[in-house]
C-alpha cells in the first residue's frame, strides 16, 4: 500500500550528473533501486520499510555533496537487496522506537543565545576574543605589545585589551589643531608639520607621566613612525629613541598589516600579535563555549530573512574580512534584499561579493565562466581539480587537519603564446570560486623608491586578504618575477627584492582564507625557479587551439554576435584560421558585426563577406611577421 502523503528525503550525490540521473528514474522502480542506480547518501537515515516505496510516493530533495558543511554526517541507504525486494509491497509504517533513530545527530544547543542586535564594537571583541585575552595577559605580565590589525578595528580593540588588562590606558590622540591656540612662532610652520610636531611632543609627555598602572597606547604608530631601517625619518628616530628610552613601562601599539614598521622600532616590543580576517568559531570567555562564526555574528533577523542559510557554509564568504566589515556587509545585504519576497542564501554570498567589490577600487566581479572558453577541456579538468580543493578542503576529516596547508595550490603561472585566453581563464576561476578578482600589470607594481615596490605588493595581497575569496591575477608575470641576479646593481637588486615579497606573502597565506594568485607569461624561462615549485605555483600551458577547439570557438563568437555559420561554413572558417589563437577568431566575428551594424551601407555576414575578413587577417598578419624580421 501507499501512503496518503509523500515522505521526504534527502539524498546526497557527488555531482549534478548524478543527481539528474536520479530525476529521470521511472515512477514505479522502489526506492531502494533507485538509490542503487548510483553513488548516493542520505543526509538521515531512511526510515525501516521505506526502501520498498515506490520512487513516486517519496519527496526527495537533492542536495550536491560539495554544499554540505565540514563534518555533517551522511548515511548509506538502508534496503533489503536481491530481486525479491522490489516485488513485496511495503510494509505498513508503525510508530518506531526512539532507539530507531537514536543514531541521527541531534543539534548542537548553545547557551548563548544568537543576537538579535549586534553593533560593530560587540562584534570585534567576540570575534577576536582569544587574542585579546592573549594581549591582555602579556599586558599584565608588564609585556609590551605590537598588535598587526586593520585600522577599523584598532578602536574596538585597544579599549577591551586595557579593560581585560586591568590597566588605564593613556591614548596618544591626534591633536587639535585650533588656530586660536598657536603661538607666533608656531604660525611660521606648516599645518601638516606642525600637527606631528603636535603629536611628538605630546607622546614624550605621556611617555614621561606613565605609571605602574598605566598603559601607552599608539593607535597608528605606522603613520608616525613607519617605514624600513635604511631609510630613518627624523620624527621615526625620535619615536624610536622616546620609546626605548621607557623600556620599563608598558605599552600598547598598532600598526596595519599594509604599511611596515622600522624593526629598530618593532624590537621595542616584547611580543607581537597579527589580527586579521575572522575566525571560524567565536568563542565565549564566560562559560568557555564556541559557536560557528555565522551563528554569533549574524543576527536572528538576518539569518530567518535568507532561506537555506547555513551558519557554517557562511565562514567562507566572509573569512578574510575583519568583524566590522562583515557588521556592514550584512546590513547593506539585508538592505538590498529587503523588498526582495524569498531571497536565499546563494543571493545573500552574491551580494556580499558584490560588497566587498564595491568596498575595494581595483577589485571586481567577473563575469565570465568556464562555459564561455571553448575547448581547452584537458585545461578546465586540471584547474577543476585544484578549485575543488581550494573550496572543499574544510570537509576533510579532522585526522587530516595537518595535511590541508599542503594540499591547498598557492597559485598558478598560465604560460603560452599571447591571445590564447590566459587572463579569461583567471576570469573563469574566480567565478567558479565565487570570488572577487584583481588584475595586475607587472610592470605596475616596480616603483621608482626603494622599497616602493615591496609595498605595493605587500598592500595588494592584503587588499586580497580583505576580499578572500579572491584571486590576483599579475599579468606580464615575467617582469617582476623574473630570475633572481647575483649582480649588485639597482634593478636587480629591485627584482630580487619584489620575488623576495612574493614568496614571503605566498607563504603567509592561511587555508580558512581563499586566495589564490595567477601569473600570466608567454616567457615561462624567465621565471624565477623559486616560484615554479609545486608548492608555489602550479604551471598550465594554454597553447594556440586545436582542431576540435577551435571549431568550438568559432561556434561559441558566431552564437554570441548572432551570426550564421550553418551549411559548413564554421569548418571552412577553422581551417583558414589554421595556427590562430582565440583572440584572432574573436576579431572576425567583431568585425563582422561592426560591419553589419556600423559600416554605411551596412554589409551583411554572408559566408564571402567572412572570408574576406579572415583573409584580411592573415595578410596583416604576415605584414607584421616581415615588420619584426626587418
Amino acid at each position: 500500500m501507499t501512503t496518503s502523503t509523500p515522505r521526504r528525503i534527502s539524498v546526497v550525490g557527488p555531482d549534478q550528473e548524478s543527481l539528474r540521473a536520479l530525476r529521470r528514474q521511472p515512477p514505479d522502480v522502489t526506492v531502494a533501486e533507485a538509490l542503487a542506480s548510483g553513488p548516493y547518501n542520505l543526509l538521515t537515515p531512511l526510515e525501516p520499510g521505506w526502501d520498498l516505496l515506490r520512487w513516486q510516493s517519496v519527496s526527495p530533495e537533492f542536495l550536491l555533496q560539495s554544499d554540505l558543511p565540514y563534518g555533517t554526517p551522511v548515511y548509506p541507504p538502508s534496503y533489503s537487496p536481491g530481486p525479491a525486494a522490489s516485488r513485496r509491497p511495503p510494509p505498513r509504517l508503525e510508530k518506531q522506537p526512539d532507539t530507531a533513530v537514536e543514531d541521527v545527530p541531534a543539534p548542537p544547543v548553545f547557551r548563548h543565545p544568537q543576537p538579535k542586535e549586534l553593533s560593530e564594537d560587540e562584534a570585534t571583541v567576540l570575534a577576536y576574543s582569544r587574542d585579546i585575552a592573549q594581549v591582555a595577559s602579556l599586558l599584565r605580565a608588564g609585556l609590551s605589545v605590537l598588535v598587526v590589525a586593520e585600522k577599523s578595528v584598532v578602536p574596538h580593540l585597544w579599549r577591551e585589551m586595557s579593560v581585560r588588562a586591568q590597566l588605564r590606558a593613556e591614548v596618544l590622540e591626534a591633536p587639535d589643531d585650533d588656530p586660536q591656540e598657536q603661538s607666533p612662532q608656531e604660525e611660521l610652520i606648516p599645518v601638516q608639520q606642525n600637527s606631528r610636531q603636535r603629536l611628538l611632543a605630546r607622546l614624550r609627555d605621556l611617555v614621561r607621566a606613565l605609571n605602574d598602572d598605566q598603559v601607552l597606547v599608539v593607535q597608528h604608530l605606522d603613520l608616525l613612525a613607519g617605514g624600513s631601517d635604511g631609510s630613518l625619518s627624523a620624527e621615526a628616530r625620535e619615536v624610536t629613541e622616546l620609546l626605548h628610552g621607557a623600556a620599563e613601562r608598558v605599552m600598547l601599539a598598532f600598526a596595519a598589516p599594509s604599511l611596515s614598521v622600522p624593526e629598530v622600532l618593532a624590537e621595542r616590543f616584547s611580543t607581537r600579535v597579527s589580527i586579521t580576517g575572522v575566525p571560524r568559531t567565536v568563542w565565549f570567555r564566560d562559560d568557555d563555549e564556541e559557536q560557528p562564526l555565522g551563528r554569533a555574528l549574524v543576527t536572528v533577523d538576518e539569518t530567518e530573512r535568507f532561506a537555506g542559510y547555513d551558519p557554517v557554509e557562511f565562514y567562507k564568504h566572509v573569512a578574510g574580512m575583519n568583524p566590522v566589515l562583515l557588521r556592514q556587509a550584512m546590513r547593506y545585504t539585508v538592505s538590498v534584499h529587503k523588498d526582495h519576497p524569498a531571497p536565499g542564501a546563494r543571493d545573500l554570498y552574491s551580494t556580499i561579493r558584490a560588497f566587498k567589490a564595491q568596498m575595494s577600487s581595483n577589485f571586481e566581479v567577473p563575469d565570465v565562466g568556464f562555459e564561455d572558453i571553448a575547448g581547452y577541456d584537458e585545461v578546465k579538468e586540471h584547474i577543476q581539480r585544484a578549485i575543488d580543493i581550494v573550496v572543499g578542503h574544510h570537509r576533510l576529516p579532522p585526522e587530516y587537519d595537518h595535511l590541508r596547508t599542503k594540499l591547498i595550490p598557492r597559485g598558478f603561472i598560465f604560460h603560452g603564446p599571447p591571445g590564447t585566453g590566459k587572463t579569461l581563464f583567471a576570469k573563469a576561476i574566480a567565478n567558479r570560486m565565487n570570488a572577487t578578482i584583481l588584475v595586475v600589470s607587472g610592470p605596475e607594481i616596480m616603483g621608482t623608491y626603494v622599497g616602493e615596490s615591496e609595498r605595493n605588493v605587500r598592500e595588494i595581497f592584503a587588499e586580497a586578504r580583505r576580499n578572500a575569496p579572491s584571486v590576483v591575477v599579475f599579468d606580464e608575470f615575467d617582469s617582476i618575477a623574473s630570475r633572481r641576479s647575483e649582480h649588485s646593481d639597482g634593478g636587480s637588486r629591485a627584482g630580487n627584492a619584489v620575488v623576495a615579497q612574493i614568496l614571503t606573502e605566498m607563504d603567509g597565506f592561511r587555508p580558512e582564507v581563499p586566495t589564490l594568485v595567477i601569473g600570466t607569461t608567454n616567457r615561462l624561462n624567465l621565471i624565477d625557479e623559486a616560484l615554479l615549485r609545486p608548492s608555489r605555483f602550479e604551471t598550465i600551458g594554454i597553447d594556440v587551439p586545436n582542431d576540435e577547439a577551435r571549431l568550438k570557438m568559432i561556434n561559441l563568437h558566431a552564437a554570441k554576435f548572432g551570426i550564421d555559420v550553418s551549411g559548413g561554413v564554421d569548418e571552412l572558417i577553422a581551417t583558414a584560421m589554421s595556427g590562430r589563437n582565440g583572440d584572432d577568431i574573436h576579431s572576425v566575428f567583431r568585425d563582422a558585426f561592426v560591419a553589419a551594424h556600423f559600416q554605411n551601407p551596412p554589409v551583411p555576414p554572408t559566408p564571402e563577406q567572412l572570408g574576406q575578413i579572415v583573409g584580411q587577417l592573415q595578410r596583416t598578419r604576415r605584414e607584421q611577421r616581415r615588420s619584426a624580421r626587418r
